[in-house]
Order: C-alpha cells, then structure tokens, then sequence
C-alpha cells in the first residue's frame, strides 16, 4: 500500500480519505482541512466564507464584520448605515440620532455627541457645523441671496431680521404650523393704503443649532416665501412650498458634500403630499421650463 500524496510505502499508521490511504504526517500536512486564519488544522465543525475555511472562534473574533458601538461581532440582524457604519439593529432603540445626519451617536461611530433642550440630538461631527452665533448669520444670509439671484429670483430684501428659536415646538407656536418637521418660518406684516401696499416687513425664524448646509437650505426656503410675498403671489399650498422647496435643491446642489447629497436624495424621496409631492411637481417644471418657466407658471396660477 502506497500513500497517495508522496507515493511511498506505508508500512505503519495511516489515515483513508475518500477511498485513498495516506501516511499520517502527510495527511493532517498536507490534505487535512486547516482555517485559513490560523491556518491550524480544524477539527469538528468549522466555518465557510467566500470559499474560505475558519474555525468556529476564528471566524468570530476575526472574520465577521464587528459593530462600531459595541465593538463585538455581528452574527444577527444588523444595519449598514449611509456613512458605512454596521452596528447590531438593537441599538437603533436605544441611541439618539443626529438630528443633521441621521448617525446614530455614540463613541464609535460619531465620537459621541451633545444634546439640546433635552429633546434633539446634535453628534460630535456636524456639532463642528452647526449655527448658533447671530454673528455668523449675515455673511450666509447674503450668499444665499446671491445664489437665488443667479436663477432670477431678485429684489430680495438685502437684510431680513433672522431669529434663530430652540425648539421645535417654539417655532411652531411661532408659525402655528402643525407639520412635524419644521425648520423655519417667515412672518409677514404689511400696510396698505387703497389698495396699494405702503410698507412691507418680514420676520424669518430658523431652528438653531442646524448643520450650516441645512441652515442655508432653510434660509434658501424662507427666501422663497419673501419672494412669493412681495410679488403677491398665491398659489395652492403643495405649489407654494414646492416652490419654495426648489431653493433647498440650490443649496445642496452647490454644496456638494455627503450630506447635502443626502438631504436631496430625501428631498425626492419624500411622499408627503405638500412638501414632497409639490416639490416634485414643482421640479418636473424647473427640468423642462427652467426657472423663467417656473416663475412664469407661479404668475399664471397665482389667484
């Protein structure tokens, strides 16, 4: 009898594997299964990925991918988030969200992060972005007036007064706006003599601490509204904050950074029937009119 990987006699112990007899040393050598990790032999049960052998704790300490919260590996239902973090789908219910971009907050994935009016959550990477000086208003405010110059929306007002309010529920009261999700607002005031306007004021509220690109967006919003105001232009609500909506795309467009594309990405994603819905009819205007073709359609359906 001849051992079938060095073809030399077997005169002592061997080891018969599918059907062929091998000296002992030159099966567990050369033919016996070995973890492609430790590449030590295996015995008993054993793993197998991308055609690869391992060791049960082989491929758990060192193959399977690892949670950025927890750190421990991940062997059940788990969540690959846009910024490419993995984490076990269980600490979604317990961690707070970055309000700006949707991370969840912890030390491994944003290195931790801060928390405003005990109900919003601001991670420790947009905190470096957020507006919360009035000081740093008036420069973003006259880039973003410019910017809707560029596509025709003039005789904007060169300074508005722009509070910046806490909480949502502030701005609400403010607004007395159900929606959920509001961001800012734009109070008008105006006097009139006949029939003719003599005065006109706006009042635009933003929700402090907002990511610079979100708060540019929603100041690029608000501008939106002033613009409908002073050419006394009055359009059903989904036209109007669709319309308005066209100015956020500006902003992230321009801005070009990951999460810009994502807030646009969310922007067309959005199903409700005002501002998502009516931002994409709005849009599918812009793409074939262009913007004197969007002003133009406001004009005509204006009441």
């Amino acid at each position: 009898m001849f051992c079938k990987f060095c073809k030399k006699s077997i005169i002592s112990k061997y080891v018969i594997f599918k059907n062929s007899s091998y000296h002992t040393g030159c099966y567990e050598k050369n033919i016996q299964l070995k973890c492609d990790y430790c590449k030590k032999i295996i015995n008993g049960e054993y793993s197998i990925s991308n055609n690869s052998n391992y060791h049960k704790l082989c491929y758990k300490d060192n193959i399977l991918e690892k949670c950025n919260i927890c750190h421990l590996p991940i062997e059940t239902i788990y969540i690959l988030d846009s910024w490419n973090n993995i984490y076990h789908k269980k600490h979604s219910f317990k961690l707070p969200s970055c309000e700006s971009c949707n991370r969840l907050i912890s030390k491994g994935t944003t290195d931790g992060g801060y928390q405003i009016n005990g109900n919003r959550h601001i991670c420790a990477i947009c905190w470096d972005f957020v507006v919360m000086h009035k000081s740093e208003i008036s420069l973003i405010y006259e880039d973003v007036r410019l910017r809707l110059n560029e596509v025709g929306i003039l005789n904007l007002p060169k300074t508005i007064p722009i509070t910046l309010v806490e909480t949502k529920n502030d701005l609400k009261r403010k607004s007395k706006i159900k929606h959920g999700n509001i961001h800012g607002y734009t109070k008008y005031e105006f006097e009139t003599l006949g029939n003719s306007k003599i005065s006109e004021n706006f009042y635009i509220y933003i929700l402090s601490h907002l990511h610079e690109v979100d708060f540019r967006a929603v100041l690029a919003h608000e501008l939106l509204h002033v613009y409908l105001f002073i050419n006394d232009i009055n359009v059903p609500m989904d036209i109007t904050e669709g319309f308005c909506n066209l100015g956020s795309k500006i902003i992230y467009e321009k801005d070009k950074s990951k999460i810009a594309g994502l807030k646009l990405t969310n922007m067309y994603e959005n199903k409700d029937p005002i501002y998502g819905k009516g931002f994409l009819k709005v849009d599918e205007i812009l793409t074939t009119a262009g913007w004197e073709g969007v002003l133009e359609y406001l004009r005509r359906k204006s009441k």
